[in-house]
């Protein structure tokens, strides 16, 4: 219960700060170009907190619900105006007033990526140093020339210091499936540099297992029974310590990961495992145990690994710190790359080549922002980030009632000298909420099926 409180709660901060920071680009633009603000509201309903501040009058608002927010401004289309302040209207300001005002809050949205990137910068980051534990045969990263035990220097000129460092520059070159230009460390201290060919990798795979999609695995651990858990459906089919798993329903196992990656989506199903035991492969049927895990279900058969790799030491570790100039440099090159990782995301999903599943609703977003919050101020202000830019992009989409479909009108408006049609408003406003109550249903079944069934 402690749990769900704290996931529900810092679901409600994040999105609270970031529905702030995006209306509040509405909000100071509007101010800035003279027209008159009525309310600035983070969430919809019934108001919970209520205050009128400034010569305007303006009434701040914190409302019941806390999915979104607005900013209401003076416009004859809404209700009579005075006069006096017809000029401080929204509608009768330029195009290119209007243009800002609506195109301020995505735009404040990338900026709180971009500030909050270069705080994380920094204050730094601790993690495991990027040495390779495994390098799966015939993969992207094998036939580049990695090797294990190398210590990937940078990835395509920047410095990767962590682990989490190198996934950062890596993602968007796996989503274009393009190349990676690779600096890596050998055991003699040799840097070289390693070029990877991303062209054939499965899309679909690049989101949920990214280095193995490469080929690369943090840690080396074979794929043996080290023991077996109190319910064990391993144990109970014929196995035994010692054993080593080298296929699964047909799929080539080459250390622990393929055994939890392979096991963990198979909930309540038979697997035909075969086994390397003293020198023969034997043949097991496991029906896996099905249970519970963060909200999902998930499959297992009751073994541990082998403990057999070291101990990790202060050595293994190292921290990604920047100063001021080049923290800049970074937070603006990262918030870039997120903002074009997502876009070819959406794109490969709008041409089917990337699964529907890969889009996250409100559960994922609410489990991961406890996740990140119980990591920590560093995790927890990366996940707002992330959070950010995705709606800022969301928004710039061209999907009328988004900021995106105004925008959109504006250009028009712009280059043909007369606004868009109240008709073409009514028709877009009907395609535009069908659109995201179609979004809004994909992303609900996701999550249902991810943490519930």
């Amino acid at each position: 219960m402690i749990g769900i409180i704290y996931t529900v709660g810092s679901f409600l901060v994040a999105i609270s700060i970031l529905i702030a920071f995006h209306e509040f680009g509405h909000y100071w633009v509007a101010k800035r170009l003279g027209v008159k603000v009525l309310r600035y509201s983070i969430g919809f309903g019934k108001p919970i907190w209520r205050k009128i501040a400034g010569a305007d009058k303006t009434e701040y608002v914190i409302a019941a619900i806390p999915l979104g927010g607005y900013v209401k401004m003076l416009d004859e289309r809404e209700g009579e105006v005075a006069e006096a302040e017809k000029g401080r209207a929204f509608n009768r300001q330029k195009v290119w007033k209007r243009f800002a005002i609506v195109l301020a809050g995505p735009f404040f949205n990338l900026m709180f990526g971009v500030l909050a990137f270069l705080l994380v910068a920094l204050i730094g980051t601790t993690g495991l140093k990027p040495v390779i534990g495994l390098v799966k045969p015939g993969s992207p990263a094998a036939q580049a020339g990695l090797q294990t035990g190398m210590e990937i220097v940078s990835v395509d000129g920047w410095r990767t210091p962590i682990w989490g460092a190198v996934m950062q520059e890596m993602l968007p070159r796996l989503v274009d499936r393009s190349h990676l230009n690779i600096k890596a460390k050998n055991k003699d201290g040799l840097v070289q540099d390693y070029r990877m060919d991303l062209q054939r990798i499965n899309p679909n795979v690049i989101s949920q297992q990214p280095y193995r999609a490469l080929g690369l695995y943090v840690f080396n651990i074979p794929a043996k029974v080290g023991s077996f858990a109190d319910i064990s459906p391993a144990k109970k089919a014929g196995l035994k310590i010692g054993d080593r798993i080298i296929r699964i329903d047909g799929h080539p196992i080459h250390d622990w990961t393929d055994i939890s990656q392979y096991v963990v989506g198979r909930p309540n199903q038979t697997l035909a495992v075969a086994v390397e035991r003293d020198g023969k492969v034997m043949n097991f049927k496991i029906h896996t145990h099905a249970m519970q895990y963060k909200g999902r279900t998930i499959g297992r058969i009751g073994i541990g690994a082998v403990q057999h790799f070291k101990k990790l030491t202060k050595e293994d570790y190292a921290t990604f710190r920047l100063g001021l100039l080049e923290g800049i440099a970074y937070s603006f090159h990262r918030t870039w790359t997120v903002t074009d990782t997502t876009l070819r995301a959406l794109w490969l999903i709008l041409t089917t080549k990337m699964s529907v599943k890969n889009i996250s609703g409100p559960i994922s977003i609410a489990v991961t922002a406890g996740e990140s919050a119980s990591l920590g101020f560093v995790q927890f202000i990366i996940f707002l980030a992330l959070v950010s830019i995705s709606l800022g992009i969301l928004n710039l989409l061209p999907i009328p009632i988004l900021d995106g479909g105004h925008l959109m009108y504006y250009v028009y408006e712009f280059v043909s000298g007369k606004p868009v049609s109240e008709a073409v408003e009514i028709v877009g406003q009907r395609i535009g909420i069908f659109l995201l109550v179609l979004l809004m249903l994909v992303a609900f079944y996701n999550d249902i099926t991810r943490y519930i069934f």
